[in-house]
């Protein structure tokens, strides 16, 4: 089955600590992998690859079904408003497949 894809962006400042306090959260009960630049989230229904850059922590979500990257999508957004409580933020999402250069930002830093 072809996997389906959704991307979104959060403009923060912060975008690499944001990410980070939800790789780490998510991580007590899924396998997760990141640092400070990028993380990947493996969740039972679908994955969630993330990347923070300067200004915007961007998100590239996939999975089998359309409900279960729904439900990977609702995750993420339901912990970037708890996460964001005291200033509230929310995820732009857009349809279609990750980036070309994808690949090339999961690549280990030196």
């Amino acid at each position: 089955m072809p996997q389906l894809h959704i991307q979104g962006q959060l403009p923060t400042p912060e975008a690499s600590r944001f990410m980070t306090r939800l790789c780490y959260h998510f991580s007590r009960k899924i396998t997760v992998d990141y640092d400070d630049h990028q993380g990947r989230a493996q969740f039972p229904w679908g994955l969630c690859e993330m990347r923070a850059d300067s200004d915007t922590l961007h998100f590239a979500v996939s999975a089998e079904e359309a409900e279960a990257l729904a439900r990977v999508q609702h995750t993420i957004d339901e912990h970037v408003k708890l996460f964001a409580r005291k200033n509230p933020l929310a995820v732009q999402w857009h349809a279609g497949p990750p980036a070309a250069d994808h690949a090339a930002r999961h690549e280990p830093h030196p």
